[in-house]
């Protein structure tokens, strides 16, 4: 077993495993590969492209997602190292300039085994994200190791109260909440909960339990319905206001639950957004009272890019991935509103750094496929289309339906039609991408007819589809958008 030692770090290059101080640091593999690659060549400049043929073989990849690596790693090893360990070679590439030891140890047993579970998509994605699959979407990630995120560590150091176990206890509840699975959800309210039994007194542990149960209500994840879950999210982040009146957490979690889009048609215009305002203001109460609290940014973001304001979005978006690099959501989330802001290339490259984490996560192959489309890379986006096809039960008729306008906008009409008649035999097709391929091919009374067919959806951030282009300068287009959720 090849061991490299640099630092307080230890990376097993057969396990594809980075520690320090003996505790695993959780990465996607292919980041800790990039880090292999350097080690291996301690002192030596690696051109780019040889990074990229040695991390991506198979292509598929853009500069942009080595150049993240690189980020993640920095910022991962400054985080327990004084050093810079690697350097950029203006026009040339990059080296790892630290000194490297290279142990060669007999194979153990595994450090833990890896466990398979189910990665779920937040209903604000899967039901209101250009009109996708009604139902909850499911995949698979792995989860191979317990760690503790850098920027939980930091957030934790920014003054908590919190006793030695209790701080450990809300460390490891924090990793399993940020994977976003039912599984690790449901493993972080068990944690929080200790939290609160060690620590009854600090409000941090309170508010983590809101996050949690807040969570399971989005992603519509357990046994109980969504309203209980977000009752005692709404609960638990008022006894952590009571306990601490500037909890950050608290007003983050509060922010996401009353900024979340609700159908104006069932509260009533002004009522909803009273409710939408209100979050806004807890989520800014939120960031000003903790800046560097990365589900808050993250949350507004989301608000931002619901109210239509996708490059106000994406400013608050990047502010949360350079806080927790490692987050799977929020890297999702960046996705889609670098998509929505037409900044095609870092929707592709940040696509690509959520599939490094989570490979089977639906949503990600949808907007990857969305992205290459508008940047007229049509048949990777076939191609992207036909893998995310794959990825969850619901997943085939929406790849229907993005493959019909896909096709059309190429002037494959056959097969533009008969992709969509299979998305239109489903009941459950989701409008805006029927609504897409239609006005592609050119059907506009048609496309509106689907379009109000969404209901309880943000019409402001539907607007933004780069695919309804066609019709924006259309009286109905603005009707739509000014239309009730």
């Amino acid at each position: 077993m090849s061991l490299y030692q640099f630092g307080p770090f230890e990376l097993d290059a057969e396990q594809l495993l980075l520690s320090v101080a003996g505790v695993p640091v959780a990465l996607g593999p292919k980041v800790v590969e990039t880090l292999l690659a350097l080690l291996e060549h301690p002192g030596e400049v690696l051109s780019k492209s040889a990074l990229l043929d040695r991390v991506w073989p198979d292509g598929f990849v853009e500069e942009a997602n080595l150049a993240q690596n690189i980020y993640v790693l920095r910022k991962t090893l400054r985080a327990h190292w004084d050093a810079d360990a690697i350097a950029t070679v203006s026009r040339r590439g990059y080296r790892f300039v630290g000194e490297v030891r290279l142990v060669e140890r007999a194979p153990s047993a595994p450090i833990a085994a890896a466990a398979v579970q189910a990665a779920g998509v937040p209903r604000r994605s899967a039901l209101r994200r250009w009109g996708g699959a009604a139902a909850a979407l499911a995949a698979t990630i792995v989860l191979a190791f317990f760690a503790i995120s850098s920027n939980t560590s930091a957030h934790l150091a920014g003054g908590s109260a919190l006793s030695p176990k209790g701080a450990r206890l809300y460390a490891i509840g924090r990793y399993y909440w940020n994977q976003r699975t039912e599984a690790g959800v449901t493993k972080s309210l068990a944690y929080f909960t200790q939290v609160v039994d060690t620590d009854p007194r600090d409000a941090r542990g309170y508010a983590a339990l809101a996050d949690a149960n807040a969570i399971m209500a989005d992603y519509g994840y357990g046994s109980l319905k969504s309203p209980v879950y977000m009752e005692r999210a709404h609960a638990y982040a008022q006894k952590a206001l009571a306990l601490d009146a500037d909890s950050a957490e608290a007003y983050a979690v509060l922010g996401m639950i009353d900024s979340e889009m609700m159908s104006e048609k069932v509260l009533g215009r002004k009522a909803a957004a009273a409710r939408t305002a209100r979050g806004i203001a807890e989520l800014r109460r939120s960031i000003a009272l903790d800046a560097s609290y990365g589900p808050a940014h993250e949350w507004y973001g989301i608000a931002l890019l619901e109210g239509g304001r996708a490059h106000d979005a994406l400013r608050e978006l990047q502010a949360a991935a350079n806080l927790d690099p490692l987050s799977i959501s929020t890297t999702a989330w960046l996705s889609s509103a670098a998509y929505l802001d037409r900044q095609y290339d870092e929707a592709i490259a940040y696509a690509h750094q959520a599939i490094d984490l989570a490979p089977s996560r639906p949503d990600v192959w949808q907007n990857l496929g969305l992205s290459y489309e508008a940047r007229g890379d049509r048949a990777l986006a076939i191609a992207t289309y036909k893998i995310y096809a794959t990825k969850c039960a619901s997943c085939a008729t929406q790849a229907s339906a993005l493959l019909a306008h896909a096709y059309a906008v190429q002037h494959e009409m056959p097969l533009a039609r008969a992709a969509l008649a299979k998305a239109q035999a489903d009941p459950n097709a989701p409008p805006s991408d029927i609504a897409t391929a239609l006005a592609a091919f050119g059907e506009r009374t048609s496309a509106f007819v689907w379009l109000r067919r969404m209901h309880g959806y943000p019409h402001a951030l539907i607007a933004l589809d780069p695919r309804l282009d066609v019709l924006r300068q259309d009286a109905r287009f603005r009707d739509f958008v000014q239309s009730p959720a």
